[in-house]
């Protein structure tokens, strides 16, 4: 838990990707349209199954990933759709039980991707006491994935990843728009899903079992052991795919439905990827603009942010940049930065209002001709090693089941894989060239017209009405992974739905601490109430990014005292992408701005620091050690200063208040400074 993180959780007592939320969010709630045809309902009784007996009988025990859930495994049928085959796998299901009077179960179809683990990632912390009173909650790992039968074909996708991130565009627009490019992609994509399955080593034939309809059968095996009449289902992002396909087969089982950063189903692949190309644009363009509203950001980037991202990708479209990338070590490696490296940061990026200000701080930079913190961004998002170039990958999400699961849930287009293979080129080529920015998601149908449990014939699904299920759709308007209209269309067919969602706003909304969508949510499960009105707007405030927050000065004399500097410097780490967007499991180090090294980590109490001869600006060196208490709230750096002055500093920073002081000797005079 970082203290970007802490600072939010602490008033807000939730921990859903805070790193991505900084600066915090508050909402209002502003009710509109019609009030309901019907007035709400209290939730129904449900029948309550023995969950701690379950625990016991399958001898559960603490998740080694994550020891305050009891983890059990059971077995499943590989294909819950044909009774005639006995073939099972093993599924992992992590519970944490309810700590007062038991309703029942609140079970997470959390992960994002597809491929995202549920039990490593999973938590307790931004669920509201009377939730977790009175809710067993449950995480589980996809079949696949994680601990439940993982299927992985590492070498291959890293040789794939690689390859896509270094590619130099020397010939027409950028994308496949020559025959030659078109080609060597479609080699590519074959050659991948040759090498994945080979490495996978299964049989190609079961692959189709690891699709989407099979996992939430996977849920409903878990709730007949269980033995609950009905329970609570929340997914996010992805997991709003399983948790609508198991309301579509199993609505009488469901209390309460939950759908957070809401997939149409009612899409096929093409149209799905073709739409969230759009959205992604349509977010990038509100952030730069965003930054002209700021003044902060405004005065870093001229007050045209979009004519300055669009400049850097022009350039980048036209060769990559050359630029040297500093190691924690001291030494530095020549890079190359590519047109399609800066539109797959851009892209991750755009998920949550901090991060978007983190890009558009880099973006300041690269405009100035520094391409080392949009490089940062770039290798921290990628997990790739800077030093080595090295995909080092997540270990709690699945790139082989990302790919796996697409592909066997969704069609790309129609007929035999050399037709849909054209329809896929001719669908991308609309997009080529650097506007619109941030495209290319439909070539997804050139990896899955090889899959081997692709579909053979245009995917079609019933619009989901849940008969008789309380359902919230929790969507924004400046989402761009999961589009607002597919929400708002998943709603209006719903039939008892509600619509909570945010004008800006991210991906997902739901565990940020805001009184809306959170309070609705808690309202509905312990207290059996639902809104008076169908469609809530949530205001957020900011909407669109977090406060910008300028870059330190290069040079240590533009500022006043000693304790002005180090105060920046404590703002300054807390933006660092290697800290924002770190699980603090172990020490990690990066190379100062401007020389030098800054190593942080865990410690029992909170944080812990060692930097040497670190600059975050030039003529202000500090070697020494620092610590973060989480109980108390107090940052401390004790620092050898080197530079235009030296001397010994203790800087202390209260996050209860706000307040900071440095006491010591710089510069041959004695320092007791406070603000």
């Amino acid at each position: 838990m970082s203290r970007n993180k802490l600072l939010v959780v602490l008033v807000s007592l939730m921990l859903f990707s805070l790193a991505c939320n900084f600066g915090g969010l508050l909402n209002t709630p502003t009710p509109t349209s019609p009030p309901p045809t019907a007035p709400p309902t209290k939730v129904p009784t449900t029948q309550n199954g023995d969950m701690a007996g379950l625990l016991e009988r399958l001898n559960g025990a603490p998740c080694e990933e994550n020891p305050d859930f009891t983890c059990v495994t059971i077995p499943v049928p590989l294909n819950h759709f044909d009774a005639a085959n006995t073939e099972t796998i093993n599924v992992a299901f992590a519970v944490s039980q309810a700590t007062g009077e038991r309703y029942g179960m609140f079970v997470q179809a959390f992960p994002g991707g597809p491929g995202g683990e549920g039990i490593s990632t999973g938590g307790l912390g931004w669920y509201p006491d009377g939730i977790l009173e009175h809710f067993d909650i449950v995480y589980f790992d996809q079949r696949g994935l994680g601990l439940s039968s993982e299927l992985s074909c590492p070498k291959a996708y890293e040789k794939d990843f690689s390859s896509s991130l270094n590619y130099d565009d020397t010939a027409g627009e950028e994308g496949y728009d020559t025959p030659a490019e078109q080609q060597e992609a479609i080699d590519e994509a074959r050659t991948f899903v040759d090498s994945c399955v080979a490495e996978i080593g299964i049989d190609p034939a079961k692959l189709v079992y690891y699709g989407t309809d099979q996992v939430a059968e996977d849920i409903e095996s878990f709730r007949q052991l269980v033995g609950d009449d009905k329970f609570w289902l929340y997914g996010v992002s992805y997991g709003t795919s399983v948790a609508q396909t198991y309301a579509a087969a199993h609505a009488d089982h469901l209390a309460g439905l939950i759908l957070d950063g809401t997939i149409d189903l009612t899409l096929t692949g093409e149209e799905g990827a073709l739409a969230q190309e759009k959205a992604f644009d349509e977010v990038l363009v509100a952030t730069l603009k965003a930054c002209d509203a700021d003044e902060a950001c405004a005065a870093e980037l001229g007050g045209n942010a979009l004519a300055a991202y669009d400049s850097l990708a022009t350039k980048l479209a036209e060769k990559p940049i050359a630029y040297e990338y500093p190691l924690a070590s001291g030494k530095t490696v020549k890079k190359k930065f590519t047109f399609d490296q800066l539109e797959f940061t851009a892209a991750y990026q755009m998920y949550a209002l901090g991060g978007r200000m983190l890009f558009l701080r880099a973006l300041a930079s690269a405009n100035e001709g520094d391409m080392v913190p949009m490089a940062r961004l770039f290798y921290i998002q990628a997990t790739v090693d800077p030093a080595t170039d090295k995909y080092l990958g997540d270990a709690t999400f699945s790139d082989t089941m990302f790919t796996a699961v697409n592909c066997t849930d969704d069609s790309y287009f129609s007929g035999t894989p050399e037709e849909r293979i054209k329809q896929t080129i001719e669908a991308g080529q609309a997009s080529n060239g650097t506007v619109p920015r941030i495209d290319g998601g439909v070539y997804t149908g050139l990896y899955c017209a090889y899959w081997p449990s692709a579909p053979k014939e245009v995917v079609t699904r019933e619009p989901l009405t849940a008969p008789g299920v309380p359902t919230f759709v929790l969507n924004a308007t400046l989402d761009p992974a999961t589009p607002f209209a597919q929400g708002k269309a998943v709603f209006e067919r719903l039939d008892n739905g509600y619509h909570l969602y945010v004008e800006g706003g991210r991906h997902s909304i739901y565990g940020f601490g805001n009184e809306c969508p959170d309070d609705y949510i808690t309202n509905f499960m312990v207290n059996g109430e639902l809104p008076e009105q169908r469609e809530i707007v949530c205001e957020w405030d900011p909407a669109v990014i977090s406060a910008y927050v300028p870059r330190m000065s290069p040079k240590a004399s533009d500022y006043d005292t000693p304790l002005d500097i180090l105060f920046a410097i404590d703002t300054e780490l807390t933006l660092e992408p290697e800290y924002y967007y770190n699980g603090f499991t172990e020490d990690t180090s990066f190379a100062c701005p401007y020389g030098g090294s800054f190593t942080f980590g865990p410690s029992d109490a909170g944080e812990t620091y060692t930097y040497d001869k670190c600059q975050f600006t030039k003529g202000f060196a500090i070697t020494g050690d620092g610590s973060f208490n989480y109980d108390s709230r107090i940052l401390t750096f004790n620092a050898k200063a080197s530079g235009d002055k030296t001397g010994t500093l203790t800087y202390t920073s209260n996050y209860n208040d706000g307040s900071a002081t440095l006491t010591g000797e710089y510069g041959g005079e004695t320092i007791d400074l406070s603000r």
